[in-house]
């Protein structure tokens, strides 16, 4: 004999009803149907105050404890600022800047916003903030932004923008900066600099160079994609020397890890789509780790700490680990353009 969650069986329902309690019987009947029968209310797209999730901390709370810094995206006031909330309580209430980015990044004390202005024409710009997030400096892009990186020691920043409109047939084409955080000034564009493989000089007015990533010890050193020839090579380079060199293929928007031995990216998988993939590159064997997210993913990741990798999906923040075990979960909703701070 079936029960219900209890454990206990339903009582029959009461057949025999008074006069009074008929009528309230009607009645409720009466409003239920009302109720069913109201349209539903449409949802607004942004509200107006601020979300659930921002304005309860300081941010001196916040960065006085490992945190991350990220791209605020819950439709809200808050909406597109740049946020901080501890790493070791992503879902606890987050400090909105007022910054507005559409991609960000922050490091050794320094940051870079990437932000637009729209109007008859689109403008773009790179902004240098410090820790209080106070934008001091404002550099003209000629692009629209793509990725942003701050060396861990904040002494360099690299900027790619896309300087031509996607299409389904071609390639965007990257423009790559590097900038001195200090004064604020762009000190190259990484298409100037030398480029070698096995040796030799490679020639190509055209090289399209994006993903600049930083080695955790060195700010001089650097790890860039350069796509030459049709294919994307890992490229290894000096800011002193102005020059780089191939050291592996198929590699797009490198993440230096937190000990410098592994390059976690994005991997060409086919042209069907296309479809990429996220890998980890062991630096010393050259030996390629497939990630547990199956999803097509060409971006930027960051690493969480020497064992995790985060990156953005569907508006989220996911973390999947290093080794390429286990099955990636979500770290931080409604967030992008994470950047960890220890």
């Amino acid at each position: 004999m079936a029960s219900n969650a209890l454990g206990r069986r339903r009582p029959p329902i009461v057949i025999g009803l008074t006069a009074v309690g008929l009528i309230v019987l009607l009645a409720v009947l009466a409003w239920v149907a009302q109720q069913a029968w109201r349209p539903l209310a449409t949802p607004t797209s942004q509200s107006q105050g601020p979300s659930p999730l921002t304005g309860a901390v300081s941010l001196e709370d916040v960065q006085a404890r490992p945190h991350l810094v990220f791209q605020n995206v819950i439709r809200g006031a808050d909406y597109a600022e740049v946020s901080l909330v501890a790493l070791d309580a992503p879902e606890a209430r987050r400090f909105a800047t007022g910054l507005v980015c559409e991609r960000v990044h922050f490091a050794g004390g320094q940051g870079i916003c990437l932000a637009a202005e729209h109007g008859a024409e689109s403008t773009y710009f790179a902004r240098v903030f410090g820790r209080d997030f106070a934008p001091r400096v404002s550099i003209p892009l000629a692009g629209s932004p793509n990725l942003a990186r701050v060396s861990p020691d904040g002494r360099y920043g690299a900027v790619t923008v896309i300087t031509v409109q996607r299409t389904e047939e071609d390639e965007p084409a990257n423009l790559t900066v590097l900038i001195d955080m200090a004064g604020g000034t762009v000190i190259a564009d990484l298409a100037e600099f030398a480029l070698t493989r096995d040796g030799a000089d490679v020639q190509d007015a055209n090289l399209d160079i994006w993903g600049v990533s930083f080695a955790s010890a060195d700010s001089d050193r650097f790890y860039a994609t350069v796509r030459t020839s049709g294919n994307n090579h890992l490229v290894e380079g000096s800011v002193a020397d102005r020059a780089m060199r191939v050291l592996h293929e198929n590699v797009s928007a490198p993440a230096v890890s937190p000990d410098g031995t592994r390059i976690a990216y994005a991997k060409l998988m086919t042209n069907i789509g296309p479809t990429w993939r996220f890998h980890v590159l062991d630096l010393a064997t050259m030996a390629e780790t497939p990630l547990g997210e199956m999803s097509s993913i060409d971006d930027q990741p960051e690493w969480l700490d020497d064992a995790h990798i985060l990156y953005g999906l569907s508006g989220d923040l996911f973390v999947a680990q290093a080794d390429g075990g286990g099955d990636p979960r979500v770290f931080l909703e409604d967030g992008l353009s994470p950047a960890v701070v220890r």
